[in-house]
């Protein structure tokens, strides 16, 4: 089976906060004395750094099918779950951490108790390519 990508449903109420944050502390580490020159540096510089882990996830998330295996990246994140392993998947709008960048996402039960938040762009789609990928064997 030809591998299938769907890229996260992406809300900006969930992604300006955290650019928000960025920006925020590089405007406050500009406003350091000067002889805090070090320290306003070091503050910039780890802006700078979750600014682009923001970015990576914002753009780099996305859940695949390949084979009989789903694949979820998150930027630097990633997870294999075999298809054989979920056990249910359910509408959910949990904030709970997860490879979701919207708040309308997917809860699926997998494993021993396990459980991830997703959040593809076209979820009836996704829906129905686990579907098939689940019946055939």
């Amino acid at each position: 089976m030809p591998r299938t990508t769907y890229p996260s449903k992406v809300d900006a109420i969930l992604m300006i906060p955290l650019l928000c944050l960025a920006l925020g502390c590089d405007l406050l580490s500009g406003a350091l004395p000067t002889q805090a020159h070090v320290v306003a540096f070091a503050a910039r510089l780890l802006m700078l750094l979750v600014l682009l882990l923001v970015v990576w996830t914002a753009l780099g998330t996305w859940y695949a099918f390949d084979g009989r295996v789903l694949c979820i990246r998150s930027g630097p994140f990633r997870w294999k779950i075999e298809l054989d392993d979920i056990h249910a998947v359910t509408p959910s709008r949990d904030l709970r951490s997860g490879p979701a960048l919207s708040r309308d996402r997917l809860r699926i039960d997998y494993g021993a108790g396990r459980t991830i938040l997703i959040s593809p762009r076209d979820q009836a789609g996704f829906l129905r390519e686990l579907q098939r990928r689940q019946l055939t064997q």
